[in-house]
Parts: structure tokens; sequence; C-alpha cells
């Protein structure tokens, strides 16, 4: 047998884990969880021995123990009636797990890891060195069984393009060459249009692009009446961008098209009788034997131009002119109006956790909520400290500013930055942000009520005035929607080539560094860490301005990660311009912050007195938690609520450790009783939950602990040749004729080609008089 796993009388000896084999019907339930975690590692483990199986069986050969090098799929296809598609990736992810990283194999036999996750690893790993891939797996292995396939995906090729930063950018580059687009009629007979490879840089802005118009389309559709789900109009969206609008291409021209093609028709008109049975037909009350048209007031004529016809239900009445597209348009009352604005409080979920306390202008230093734009992010998103009691109000005076503004005919940008550094007159601001009321209803951090019914007022929305759509308008288009980019300050600063966190996935270095130096308009933090992976700061820092920044990602968040000793460092490193200045400003702010009382600390103040916690507090649990705080959830911290583990109603302080991420879902599941589900924080950030099964689940914060570089051995760059082995070259041979002979005309050819050689070539040899063929 081939050397790399055992046989025999050796791990085929292992006891299969031990099932239960009673009715599960028939069981309580820790009884059925139970079995069904035992029959998951019997699962396991027998997936394990038919990996085993399967390798040896397409390296045997008839007659003989012996085995061949290779195995061969075509083996397994034939015998179990598999495609060889399906056989080599089973082959490659047996002899990955059992050969090439035994780890694998080896939590496959204890029934920890399913086949399913092994394969994610070794096709993750494809592409690296054996050394390399030995570090990737050390590291996750732990983390495996409480991960899901995509979150562990993810996890694997952000390890891979730390551990090969050189190999991960020489594979990019070499997947951006073969770009490409396709396109294939779906079963349904719908059409599918791929873009494939693509250039991350022109993607990422591309894709920010068709979200936030169909954000503002979606908006303006649903105030409309439609019913209409976000996928949809994304897709009608990107089909406009590429067929082309008759107004134009630009954000508005797109998005007015994209409303009109999916806008519901009007409901018909009822063309029935309004007498009810008058057999006289729609002329009105009289019943007379006439029936013509002239008989009532309310007749055809009566309802024509001069009544109530189309000249006073039509266009100069109620018709376009006054409730038409140009008062339920994008100035009025369109998506832009009702969407998530970058400071209003009212919308409290949103992708990115923009908190509103960081600036964009290009000065240095921590930031003051006084300080902000008033498009900024909102503070702490869906748990700010601006609720009725007024402990933090900044967010909610800068949207109920500019709604008041609106109303009043001012200029919702004035007091605003441009990102070219000119500032306009800050009295319009203060005057607008001086007539704000705090927002009545339900507020952000409240326990989530249920979802309405159908056609009726959301409660989380308070009845208020929309806002304007020029709070999400730029020079360059419509605000990208509110996002989170996530790499180490180092990658920012271009001293390694550590991955980056997308709205769409992992990136490389370099793509993580460009992604960083394109968002100065956003919102910049430093998330500093001990030698142990505890958070420890979290710094607000505004970045330098670059001319020519693009103004649309200023709704955006990005996060810069960091161990707390290498900050004191940063003057040694050789960074120069806009570098260097960065790293000045997280000196500087790292300084101030080490000043502060200790008190005041967010980990460990008590000075939070009211219900909702204020920005810094919300910043602090959305960077200790990540994501949300249910066990296997996956949904971003700064997309969820900030939940009390202790009721705040029931006495539970508004501090650190009773405060946690929990998305909309989870947070109605645990405020709801007959769910089951019930949680208590043990310590600051662990969670310990309880299921229906009276089964407990911890949920701890994930430790910064980035992987380093792996070298590879000298000129190997990484990419792997997946091409099969080249044929061997065969002895050149004219072509001859269908009898097997040449014809006149090919001798004269060789003649020519072998008098050529002989003038431009090598010396005369003995060999020289003989035939060319």
């Amino acid at each position: 047998m081939e050397a790399g796993h055992e046989g025999g009388g050796g791990v085929f000896d292992t006891p299969l884990p031990a099932v239960s084999w009673a009715d599960p019907r028939d069981l309580p339930g820790q009884e059925c969880e139970a079995g069904l975690v035992a029959w998951q590692a019997r699962l396991t483990h027998d997936e394990w021995r038919r990996s085993c199986w399967m390798l040896e069986t397409a390296r045997a050969r008839a007659d003989t123990v012996e085995r061949w090098p290779e195995p061969d799929p075509r083996v397994i296809a034939a015998r179990l009636g598999w495609s060889v598609t399906m056989a080599s990736s089973r082959l490659e992810t047996a002899q990955g797990a059992l050969e090439r990283l035994p780890r694998l194999g080896e939590a496959m036999r204890e029934g920890r890891l399913e086949q399913a996750k092994v394969s994610v690893f070794v096709s993750g790993l494809r592409d690296v060195t054996d050394a390399q891939a030995a570090v990737v797996v050390d590291a996750l292995i732990e983390q495996a069984p409480k991960l899901g396939l995509w979150e562990l995906a993810q996890r694997v090729a952000a390890a891979v393009v730390d551990v090969d930063p050189l190999g991960a950018e020489n594979r990019r580059a070499a997947a951006v060459a073969r770009s490409r687009v396709s396109t294939r009629t779906a079963p349904s007979g719908a059409m599918e249009i791929h873009g494939l490879d693509l250039e991350p840089g022109m993607a990422v802005p591309a894709f920010e692009r068709i979200v936030a118009i169909a954000e503002v389309a979606l908006e303006q559709l649903k105030a409309a009446g439609a019913t209409i789900g976000a996928g949809k109009v994304q897709a009608q969206v990107y089909l406009r961008l590429l067929h082309g609008c008759p107004a134009g291409e630009g954000d508005l021209a797109v998005l007015e098209q994209v409303v009109h093609d999916l806008m519901p028709p009007p409901a018909p008109p009822d063309d029935g009788d309004p007498d009810g049975s008058d057999p006289d037909g729609p002329d009105g009350s009289d019943d007379g034997s006439d029936g013509g048209p002239d008989d009532a007031p309310e007749g055809p004529d009566d309802k024509g131009s001069n009544d109530e016809g189309p000249d006073d239900k039509g266009p100069n009445d109620e018709g376009p002119d006054d409730e038409g597209p140009d008062d339920q348009g994008l100035n009025d009352q369109g998506l832009n109006d009702r969407g998530v604005d970058d400071a209003d409080p009212d919308f409290p979920h949103r992708s990115d956790g923009s908190d509103g306390s960081e600036g964009s202008d290009g000065s240095d230093g921590p930031l003051d909520l006084d300080d902000l734009p008033d498009g900024g992010p909102s503070d702490g998103g869906p748990s700010r400290g601006g609720g009725p009691t007024g402990d933090s109000g900044a967010g909610v005076s800068a949207s109920s500013g500019r709604r008041d503004a609106l109303s009043a005919g001012v200029d919702p940008q004035a007091g605003r930055e441009s990102p070219h550094g000119s500032t306009d007159d800050p009295a319009a601001t203060e005057a607008t942000r001086s007539t704000t009321e705090p927002p009545s209803g339900w507020q952000p951090g409240d326990p989530e009520p249920d979802p309405p019914p159908h056609n009726t007022p959301d409660p989380r929305i308070p009845g208020q005035p929309p806002p304007s759509p020029a709070a999400r308008w730029t020079d360059r288009g419509l605000m990208f929607t509110p996002a989170t980019t996530r790499t180490t300050l180092a990658c920012a600063l271009g001293l390694d080539r550590a991955h980056g966190q997308l709205r769409v996935g992992t990136v490389t270095g370099w793509d993580a560094h460009h992604a960083v130096w394109t968002r100065t308009t956003a919102h910049f933090r430093v998330l500093l860490h001990d030698e142990h992976g505890q958070l420890e700061h979290v710094l607000l820092v505004r970045p330098p301005q670059q001319p020519g920044a693009d103004p649309r990602y200023r709704r955006q968040v990005v996060e810069l990660t960091a161990h707390t000793t290498d900050i004191d460092t940063l003057d040694q490193q050789p960074l120069v311009g806009i570098w260097a200045e960065l790293a000045r400003r997280v000196q500087r702010a790292l300084a101030i912050e080490r000043a502060r009382p200790p008190d005041e600390h967010p980990a460990r103040t008590t000075k939070e007195a009211n219900r909702f916690p204020g920005a810094e507090l919300t910043r602090w649990v959305h960077a200790r938690d990540r994501t949300c705080r249910f066990p296997m959830c996956t949904v971003p911290a700064v997309a969820c609520a900030i939940d009390h583990t202790h009721d705040h109603v029931l006495g539970g302080p508004t501090q650190a450790d009773n405060l946690g991420a929990l998305s909309v879902g989870d947070h109605l599941r645990k405020h709801a009783p007959e769910s089951g589900w019930t949680v208590r924080q043990t310590s600051p950030g662990t969670f310990v939950w309880t299921a229906p099964t009276g089964t407990r689940h911890t949920v701890r914060p994930e430790p910064y602990r980035p992987l380093r570089p792996v070298a590879r051995e000298r000129f190997d760059h990484g990419i792997t040749d997946t091409r099969s082995e080249p044929r061997p070259r065969r002895p050149w041979r004219p072509r001859t004729n269908k009898h097997g002979h040449l014809t006149d005309a090919q001798h004269q050819t060789l003649r020519h080609i072998d008098e050529r050689r002989r003038q431009h070539h090598a010396p005369s040899n003995a060999h020289d008089g003989d035939p060319p063929f």
C-alpha cells in the first residue's frame, strides 16, 4: 500500500463511534440532540473510510497488491456511476486529506470534520506549497467545526493571502488576464450574463454603483406601492447600465428609467354603474326614459374638461405636475428620501455600522461628534446614543436638520467640506441643527417589534417628512451604500500584503491597499489589539485627503487592525508622503487615548446612564464582536442591533459587559419566550446560549492573530499548472498523400528548405549529403 495513511491492523481497527439505535420520536430533547451528534460523527468517520477505499481502488491493479503512482478517476466513475469530474473532485479531496494534509484526515477519522469542509480546505489550498498549507490547516482546524462552508472558505482564502502574498498576487494577475463575459440560457428560459475574473479595482465600484442606484429605486417604487424585491431592482439596474437609457448614462437617468420600467401599472377604472341597477347606464342618477348622456349632472359631459374630467384631474391638477413624477420622483418622495440616510437614526439596521464620529476633511487626531458633516455615517448604526433622553443626539440633529433644511429651501450640503477642501457657509447648517427635535416612536436599540402586517406602516419608521435625495448626491453620482472595508494598518501603509475584506469577500493585499486609499472620504477606524489578540483601543483617525478623492464613499467605513506595540515603532519605518502622515496621526490618536482616565475607556465605563449606548461604546461593541453573537450567525456586527443581554427594563446596565450585537432575526428570537433560546454574558464578549434542547453553546470573541508569510522556493511563482502532462515530442516528418508517398512538389519543397538550412546554419558535417527525408 502506498505510504500516506495507515491500513490493515492500524487505523482501520479503530472502533466505530457509538450511535443510538432508538427511535428519536420516543426520546426527550437532550437525547435527540446527543443522538444526532453521534450519528454525525459516525457518518463522518464512514466518509473517511470510503475515502481510503476510493484512493486505493483508483490506484489498484488486478491480481497484485502493487499500486499505480497516480489514481485514475475513471475507475471510480465507471464503478459507482459518477461523472469523471465528480470522481476527480472526490479523489482530490481524499488524496489531500489522507496524504498531503494528514490533520484533515485525522479530524475526519475522529468524526469532527465532515467531508464538505475538508473539500473546502483541499480546494482552497491547491495552489500553495505543502508547508504553507500546513500552516493554514493548523490555524483553522479547531475553528472549522463551528464555521459554515462560506465562512470557512473566506477564512481559508484570507489565510492563503497572508501566508503566500506573492503567489496570491500572481494568481490574481493570471486570473484577471483571463477576464471574460459569458452568457447562457437557464433551464427556465431566462438568460444569465456573468463577468468572470474581473479587475477588483473596477468591479467592486461597479457593483457598489448598482447597489446604490437600486437602493434609491427600490424605495421610490415602494413609496409608489410596488411590491418588489431588491434583487429584481438590482438586476434591472444592471441591464439598464449595459443596455443604455434614452436620457443618458448618469445615475439619475438610470434611476428614472429603472423606476419607469418597474413601476406597477395603475389600477383599472371602475366602469360599473354608479347608480347600481340603473337601466339607463352610466348617465348618473337620472333614471328617466331618455337615457342620454345629458340627463344627469354627473354624466360624461359633466365629467369632461370643464368639471371633473381630464382638465380637473388630469395633467394640470393631479397629474404629473401635482402628484406625478415631479412630486413622487427623485426630488420629492423617491428612494433617496425614504432610504437609510447616512446620519438618520430612523433606520438602525445597516450593513456597515457607520457611526458618524469620523470626519472626512483631512484634519488629524481623534474626532468630536460636533465636527461631523451632516452626511456622514450615523452614530452607532443600530443602537445609538441619541434616544429620547438626549444622551447623545448628534446623529439626530444632523438628520432632522437636513429635513428642516429641505422644507425651508436651505441647501442641505451647506457647511459640508468638499473632498477638495472647499467649505460652504456653516451658518446655514447650524441654523438647521438648531431647529431639530428628537424623533418619536420606536428608537434604535429597542427590542425589535414583530414585522407589521401587509400594507401597514412599519413601527420603526416615525412619521416624519423624508430627507432630501441631495443628502446622497455627489458630483460623481449617488453615494454608495454603507459598507466596511477591513485590512491591516501595515497593509494600508504598504509595509505588508495582508488580505482585505470588502463587501464582496476577500481580496489580495494590493487590492486591499488600493481600496483603502480610494476611500479616503470614508471614515477610518484603527483597531488595536494586545499580544494575545484581544481588543485594546478603537481610534478614530482622519486620513490624509488627496485631490480627486471619490465622494461616493462618504457613508462607508475603513477599519485598520494592528498590534498596539506596532504603533510605537511606526516612526522607525521608511514611510513618506501620505503614508507617513497617516502613521503620525495614528500615533497622536493613540497618545491621546492613553492619556484618558481608565474609567473612561468604553470597555470599563459605567457612566452610560441612558438606555441607548453612545457612539464610542457602540463602536467598541462592534469591533469586539465582529459578527452577530448568536451561534453560527455571520451577520456583521455593524449591521446588527446592540442588545442588552440582561434587559434594560429589568435593570440591565448599558455597559460593555452587558451589550452584544444581534441580528434582527436573532434579536427577535432572544426576546421571544416561545423560541426557547436564552443567553448569558459570562464575561465581556463571551455569550453562553442555551438551546431549547438544553444544550449550551459558548460564543467567544475572535482573537486577532494574523498569519505570517511562509517563503516559497526561489523562482516559484505560485501558479499551479492545471494542464495535463505535455505530450512527448516526435521527430518531424513531412506529410504524405493518401497512399503514404511524397509528391514531387513536397520533394522540391524539402530540398529548398534543406538548401536554406545549409546556407544559414552550422558548418558542414559528414551527413550533409544525406537526403532531407
